[in-house]
């Protein structure tokens, strides 16, 4: 810290660079925040790394009914260094796709496979008609492996079950969403 001001750093990891202020530090491979901002949702739904580069900066959209799981998808992914924005059912989620679809699109989609309205399969199939070049990686609990596999033939690049590994999260989305080439 010089001046009362958080000085940034990078640090790696598993041979992957990430930036990091004073304001965390990593130990044995867990990422821990110390920071009176709140890595969460934000009055606008979305949520953002401090400090993150603007280069490494991806648009992730999480799509989950379970409020809990979107602000811990949120929290995580924010601390990764993406730009987080979060829908509570598939039906809200695939709006916030087409609108912000000409100003900021969004470099990946998380979607949870179970929820009451408009499920993750079918966001899934819309995905493929409507924005077939975004990214996917469907969530699911392990009771539902059935319905991840049925995920991954619809197009999704990746899956994750819940509750996951953080390490194992970061590791899917920067494959998923920042190193991919397309399908």
């Amino acid at each position: 810290m010089r001046d009362g001001v958080p000085a940034p750093c990078w640090w790696t990891a598993g041979g992957k660079a990430a930036w990091a202020t004073d304001r965390m530090a990593l130990y044995w491979g867990m990422m821990t925040v110390f920071s009176s901002e709140r890595h969460g949702l934000s009055e606008d739904d979305s949520c953002t790394a401090a400090g993150a580069p603007q280069r490494a900066q991806r648009r992730i959209l999480v799509i989950d009914h379970d409020e809990a799981a979107r602000r811990l998808l949120c929290d995580h992914l924010g601390a990764f260094g993406f730009d987080v924005a979060a829908e509570d059912n598939g039906v809200a989620g695939l709006a916030r796709l087409a609108d912000d679809w000409d100003r900021a699109r969004f470099h990946g989609l998380l979607v949870e496979l179970r929820m009451p309205v408009l499920g993750g399969l079918a966001v899934l199939q819309e995905m493929n008609e409507r924005f077939p070049t975004v990214p996917v990686i469907a969530m699911a609990d392990a009771a539902h492996v059935a319905k991840l596999r049925q995920a991954v033939k619809l197009g999704a690049r990746e899956y994750v079950i819940k509750p996951f590994d953080a390490e194992l999260l970061r590791h899917k989305c920067l494959s998923v969403f920042v190193n991919d080439s397309g399908p």
